[in-house]
Order: structure tokens, then C-alpha cells, then sequence
């Protein structure tokens, strides 16, 4: 039964690395980390994740925003668990044509979920995998009378390895994702905009600040610049 088991284990994380690797609709978001839940524990926390900036394709510009998440995660087994977040958030297009708009801050959320990978617990060795989706749904805006609104979908695989220095635990890693900017005119010009890169770099830190308690940063480069900051508790 072990044996199945692990086998089941094994092919599931296998999986999803080359759908990661391969898929042209993998597509960017907060890594969360190598840290997770065991089975049955959650873990809840606040998060700020901020894209500074991310090129569109098609000399459409770049796009950024503010987003500010409650965070959970549930530990399915010990090697995976679902991660989900709701909050609010806006987004700036930055662009010639019609010229710079801002979407005022509404509702956000992003759900996700991550894989236990090679572990050596003698050297504090971890690494995950994971998949992550955001999406953010701004107020519509009325610049020059037009009706301008906007949704967010940014998709993201990664892969993370982590090393564990006393009471922090820095890791780095690879994401392969994009920014689908969908936008409508009047609701009737519908447009989807993607990003310019997928490829990009993840570095980040957990630090244990009290028992169950970690801070966490994390900065995401290459395919663009992206920021997160977070608290969480294992409950």
C-alpha cells in the first residue's frame, strides 16, 4: 500500500513538473515559499503583492497594480496542499494610446496549489512546486466619456528550492507565467493583451519570527518586477 502510494506520489509531481515546463498556457504570481502545511493543519496570513511593472506584448505598453490578500493553506497530505487568497486590488495601463488609465481598487482573488519535492532534512534542503493564479477585477473607468474596464489574469508554474539558516530560510527558483491584460471599450471592444516575457526569476526569504509565525518577502525579475510581502501562523 506504501508502495502505490509513494508511486501515485511520484507520477502526480512528475506531472505536474512537465506540465510546468512544457504547457503554452501555463501562465505569474506570488511563490509562497517551501514552506507547507502539514495534513490537515492551515495556515492563514496577510499578503501585499505589488507588480511594479510588466511589459505587454504588441508595443501595448506595460501594466502594474496593488493587491492585499488574506492568505490560507490547506494541507491535503503532507506533499500537497490547495492555496487560496481573497482581497482587493487595482491596476495602472500604461500606454500611448488611449493614454495612461487608472482602474480603482475592487476585488481580487487567487487560488493555487503546491507539491512537496526532494527533501533533505539533515542539510534543511526543501523544494516545491506549484501552481498559482490571480485574478483582479477593477472598477470600470470613463476617460473622454468611454467606458473603459479591465480584468487581470496572471497564471504562473514554479519551481523553488529552499535552505534553511536557523530562523531563515532563503529560497530561489524559476517561474514560467504571463499577464492576460482582457480589456473592453464600451463593452463591446474586447481585447486580450498578453505579456512580453514568460520566463522569469524567483527570490525570496521566510523568517521564523516567533513559534509558527514567518515574515515573508519575495521578488520576482526577468519576465518583469514583481514584489510581495506576508505574515502568516500554522494553526
Amino acid at each position: 500500500m506504501k508502495t502505490k502510494y509513494a508511486v501515485f506520489k511520484w507520477i502526480l509531481f512528475l506531472a505536474v513538473v512537465l506540465a510546468v515546463v512544457c504547457s503554452e498556457n501555463s501562465y505569474a504570481a506570488p511563490c509562497y515559499g517551501t514552506h507547507m502545511p502539514k495534513e490537515k493543519q492551515w495556515i492563514l496570513g496577510l499578503q501585499g503583492n505589488f507588480l511594479i511593472d510588466r511589459n505587454l506584448k504588441d508595443s501595448q505598453g506595460s501594466t502594474s497594480g496593488n493587491r492585499y490578500f488574506l492568505t490560507s493553506s490547506l494541507g491535503v497530505f503532507d506533499w500537497i496542499c490547495f492555496d487560496g487568497k481573497i482581497g482587493v486590488g487595482d491596476v495602472a495601463w500604461h500606454n500611448p494610446d488611449p493614454g495612461n488609465l487608472s482602474y480603482n481598487t475592487n476585488f481580487a482573488g487567487a487560488y493555487g496549489f503546491r507539491i512537496k519535492g526532494y527533501e533533505n532534512k539533515d542539510f534543511g534542503i526543501k523544494s516545491v512546486i506549484g501552481f498559482q493564479h490571480i485574478s483582479v477585477h477593477p472598477r470600470t473607468t470613463y476617460p473622454a466619456s468611454d467606458k473603459h474596464r479591465v480584468i487581470i489574469d496572471e497564471w504562473q508554474g514554479s519551481v523553488l528550492i529552499s535552505k534553511d539558516i536557523g530562523n531563515f530560510t532563503p529560497y530561489l527558483g524559476a517561474r514560467y507565467g504571463t499577464v492576460d491584460f482582457i480589456k473592453w471599450i464600451n463593452e463591446h471592444d474586447r481585447k486580450r493583451i498578453k505579456s512580453e516575457k514568460m520566463w522569469g526569476v524567483v527570490i525570496g526569504l521566510d523568517y521564523l519570527v516567533a513559534k509558527d509565525t514567518r515574515l515573508n518577502i519575495e521578488g520576482d525579475f526577468i519576465d518583469g518586477e514583481e514584489v510581495s510581502l506576508g505574515i502568516s501562523r500554522d494553526f
